[in-house]
Formats: C-alpha cells, structure tokens, sequence
C-alpha cells in the first residue's frame, strides 16, 4: 500500500492518470499530454515512465517520421477509475477547508502572572 501510495502522491501523478482515464481508451500522444497539463517535458516523460513500468499505461512508438509515441491506459490502469470515482463523490460531500473545532472539557486552570 505504501508504494501505491508514494507512486500516486508524485506531484501531478492524479492528474495524469485523470486525463488518461478521460481519454476513454484513446491513446494520447505526449505532446497532447504535455499541453492539457501544461507539465514540463521532462516531468511528464518521469511520470509516463513510471506508470509504464507499473503496469498502468502502455507506450507504443512508431517508426515514422516525425516520430510518433503514443499512451494508453491498461485494463489494470483503467481499475483506477472506481477510486476516482469514489474521491469524486467525497469531493463533492466535503471540503478541504478548515473548520474550526474548540472543545473544552472541565475549566481551564489560572496561573499567577509571573508563572
């Protein structure tokens, strides 16, 4: 759990993974990639690489010219939807903001000043 955890908490790892998953199934090019999530080239490559290397997502290249690399979610990639789904749902009950909570319980002592 830990190392799905570290993996998922890189910074801009959701995001990805949320436009792959949006993708429906369509490969995306990396320069498409790049653009929606105005990434650097070099972050993003880090972050395609490692979801490759999980299992997540399938890198095809094709010998053309100019080159032409595409991404695809995998079916064991695509799993990752219900818990989107589920962070969704959260999202929309909740909030991120805090709210403040003061509970006393019994009196709160007095110290002389000086003390």
């Amino acid at each position: 759990m830990a190392d799905l955890l570290a993996m998922l908490g890189q910074p801009h790892m959701l995001d990805l993974l949320s436009a792959l998953l949006r993708s429906k199934g369509r490969p995306m090019r990396f320069t498409q990639m790049q653009n929606q999530l105005s990434l650097s080239p070099k972050t993003l490559a880090h972050r395609l690489r490692t979801l490759v290397e999980a299992g997540i997502v399938v890198r095809r290249a094709y010998s053309e010219i100019p080159p032409r690399v595409e991404y695809e979610i995998t079916e064991k990639g695509a799993e990752f939807r219900e818990l989107f789904d589920v962070l969704e749902r959260w999202r929309e009950r909740n909030t991120l903001r805090a709210v403040p909570v003061v509970t006393t319980v019994g009196t709160v002592p007095r110290y002389p000043r000086g003390t």
